[in-house]
């Protein structure tokens, strides 16, 4: 990620919701998925026989589809080691969550993600979070949202999937190891002697959506049953619950965001939400602690209650054989005995705010916003960008140059390495078809 001061604004992208409206598109794929669970279960990192750091994360209907995250290091693909990474790890929390999935629903605006590149102002991501309070002065926010929107960059995602795997033919939806997000920040402000800016007034956050949009978020490829095309709604009211005050109810709400698209039913075990959510220790301690049962009970109720009383409610319903009224948020009688378990296996059906869940049902597809100021022959270019065409050396080399990228930033976009890259630029690597494809997308060349 690039830290630097920005004499000119650059455009920048519109809110994510006009006035009157209250939600949005945004991608809900396998990798967003799995990496939004990377960052709310952290407990849930490991280190590999080679002592990386990864995250695993396997589809519930197809134990074969793999998505892998590892760490990565700013300016390059290269994996970081356990100890190095969880540095990076330790920043993951309902923050980072908030700014993937508004990345997510921006992502779901261009046309062509894999290639397209996009500009967020900070001060208006303050502005959609609804961080309002004065506890932190407006340099403080803005430096903050930049460490988290770093924290994303250094997420890498690898995707073994094949899509209708019960259906002959099944669609391959595989990724090679490349980051999810790659972000660069541009602080605006009085530089100090160092040439560093220690109070920004603003930031700018431009985001090009990683190479998994090109398997999991291709509308065309989608229509030509060769990639696909998966999308949820976020509603605009998540982005506004008080990470500090209101923790578990942010979870759940951003864990509903993205299951909305494909547990079309609501209905889960509360065993299941809060495994999802939480540390497994968490419950555990809780079936055998009584008082720290009773502290995880009215922080689930708390997370229910908060999801209800939002401007754009979620609709909850209980289920009446499982799910008792004693247990209930509302409920002021005294609980049984071994209530804890009983919660545990209740059954709840949530469904996001009307009319998400009959958009769902009618999988509704969005307009695609067409990237600003592009010329025909760009588009042209475009077009042709994912063939496999001869280039030189030289040609690359000049077109990433023109992108401002360093050999290390093209081949973490790429997910090679930064030494293949120089001999490539130098005429002493030939490359494979894949491969032109990949840097004829991304350079345009």
């Amino acid at each position: 990620m690039e830290v630097s001061k920005l004499p000119d604004l650059p455009n920048t992208e519109p809110p994510l919701c006009k006035e009157n409206e209250y939600f949005t598109p945004a991608a809900t794929s396998a990798p967003i998925v799995s990496s939004l669970k990377a960052q709310l279960r952290k407990d849930l990192w490991s280190e590999d026989p080679s002592g990386l750091a990864y995250f695993l994360h396997s589809a519930k209907g197809n134990p074969k589809n793999l998505i892998e995250h590892y760490i990565t290091s700013p300016g390059d693909i290269s994996l970081l080691p356990w100890n190095e990474a969880l540095q990076i790890i330790d920043k993951f929390g309902t923050n980072t969550a908030k700014l993937h999935l508004i990345f997510a629903a921006h992502t779901m605006r261009q046309e062509q993600p894999w290639v397209n590149e996009f500009n967020l102002k900070i001060s208006d991501l303050i502005e959609e979070i609804a961080w309002n309070n004065n506890d932190y002065p407006k340099y403080e926010k803005i430096k903050t949202i930049a460490q988290h929107a770093f924290a994303l960059d250094c997420i890498t995602v690898q995707a073994t999937w094949v899509e209708g795997r019960h259906r002959k033919g099944g669609l391959m939806a595989s990724v090679e190891v490349s980051r999810m997000w790659n972000v660069r920040v541009h602080l605006v402000g009085q530089q100090n002697l160092h040439g560093k800016v220690e109070q920004p007034e603003e930031g700018i956050i431009t985001v090009r959506p990683g190479l998994w949009t090109s398997s999991f978020l291709n509308k065309a490829g989608c229509e030509a049953r060769k990639a696909l095309y998966q999308f949820g709604y976020l509603a605009q009211d998540i982005l506004k619950i008080d990470p500090y005050r209101d923790d578990l109810a942010l979870r759940l709400g951003l864990h509903l965001t993205v299951e909305s698209r494909f547990h079309i039913s609501g209905t889960y075990k509360v065993q299941t939400l809060l495994e999802a959510l939480l540390p497994k220790t968490f419950i555990d301690e809780a079936l055998n602690n009584f008082d720290k049962a009773r502290k995880l009970t009215n922080r689930w109720n708390h997370a229910l209650k908060v999801l209800s009383e939002l401007k754009r409610a979620f609709q909850i319903e209980f289920d009446p054989g499982t799910y008792p009224e004693v247990l209930r948020p509302d409920s002021k009688s005294r609980k049984p005995r071994g209530y804890f378990k009983q919660l545990l296996a209740a059954k709840i059906t949530i469904h996001p705010p009307a009319p998400i869940p009959e958009l769902l049902a009618a999988k509704t597809q969005p307009k695609l916003v067409k990237p600003k100021n592009i010329s025909s022959s760009k588009k042209k270019t475009n077009k042709s960008a994912g063939k496999a065409i001869a280039v030189t050396g030289t040609q690359i080399k000049n077109a990433r140059k023109v992108k401002g990228w360093s050999q290390g930033q093209l081949a973490g976009f790429l997910g090679v390495s930064q030494n293949l890259v120089s001999l490539i630029e130098r005429d002493k690597r030939s490359i494979n078809k894949k491969l032109r494809t990949k840097i004829g997308k991304l350079l345009e060349i």
